[in-house]
């Protein structure tokens, strides 16, 4: 798969503040109603027209992106798998998109230190300075964060019982030692730019943000513009094994930890060896089966920001 260029509305950096906003609402996502009635109304104290748009499903609020007029932002209320899931239509607007944190875990908002507090989250869509991110695709779906497989699939069906609506962000931690007993190592082959290797592991990541999966971090060196995608795998042979990785995989250093693989590449694409296709977690949702392919499309999505979002994660 040919790397997918940047849409060429999606590349500038300036501070020019919205004046007209459509908001769209996941009202399943956690406090949605309380938050959104916050969010909009500190927007509006700034002077923001904003509409609302509380949508019943994905496939109503991607129509109503591809018919909306010209406006000055787009709005999404909700989690990662909320403004994953829209990045069909999002990434043929040419308007910049606003975040109010309305998930779980809020990974993708967390990378650029957007707040979850409505009042403060609607100050950054005020304040105007916006930052174009990569964003990657996997097969035909575009994605935000990071595509996953091995163990973390495990967690995101669990999550699917209900623990993860009334646990929140704690749900994650608790069913690590729970997906374990459950998970089988894979067989896999690994093609990144063309080199490839074949390896068992109980987890992979490969994607273009930082944070992931409720407080995992992909890469500490990865930036959400440097054009890349970042993967790593661990292949722990017992469930002590997970001692020694998991703090390279909250931090990010599993490139100084033994038994871990790290690289990065603009086209990724993964191969199982043996058994069953396996089912594939993007962005929190499982909604792929392996073999895949991924590529990056390098700053195709402009983003409201905090003028001071850590340096660290952009070029």
């Amino acid at each position: 798969m040919t790397t997918v260029g940047s849409n060429p509305s999606h590349s500038a950096d300036t501070q020019t503040a919205p004046q007209r906003a459509v908001c769209f609402v996941n009202p399943n996502a956690r406090a949605a109603r309380d938050q959104t009635d916050a969010f909009v109304a500190a927007l509006e104290g700034h002077g923001v027209s904003v509409t609302l748009k509380r949508t019943k499903s994905r496939e109503e609020a991607l129509d109503l992106i591809d018919a909306l007029p010209e406006t000055d932002a787009i709005l999404v209320g909700g989690g990662d798998g909320t403004i994953s899931g829209l990045l069909p239509s999002l990434l043929k607007r040419p308007e910049p998109i606003g975040i109010l944190p309305l998930g779980t875990a809020n990974d993708f908002a967390r990378n650029l230190s957007i707040p979850a507090d409505p009042q403060a989250a609607a100050a950054v869509i005020a304040g105007g300075h916006r930052v174009a991110v990569d964003t990657g695709v996997v097969g035909d779906r575009p994605f935000l964060n990071v595509v996953s497989l091995g163990i973390s699939v495990e967690i995101a069906s669990m999550h699917e019982d209900g623990a993860k609506k009334l646990l929140g962000r704690f749900a994650y931690p608790i069913r690590w030692s729970e997906a374990w007993r459950r998970h089988r190592p894979l067989k896999l082959e690994i093609d990144v730019d063309g080199e490839k290797r074949r390896t068992r592991c109980s987890l992979l990541g490969v994607g273009c943000g930082r944070h992931y999966g409720g407080g995992l971090t992909l890469d500490e060196q990865a930036k959400l513009n440097d054009g890349f995608l970042h993967l790593y795998y661990v292949t722990p042979k017992h469930a002590l094994h997970w001692v020694r990785f998991l703090p390279g995989l909250w931090r990010g250093t599993l490139r100084r930890t033994e038994g871990a693989f790290t690289a990065q590449g603009r086209e990724v694409s993964i191969t199982v060896l043996s058994g069953k296709r396996k089912k594939v977690n993007v962005d929190g949702e499982i909604v792929a089966k392996t073999p895949i392919k991924v590529s990056v499309r390098p700053r195709s999505l402009t983003v409201f920001a905090p003028v001071d979002a850590p340096e660290d994660v952009l070029e």
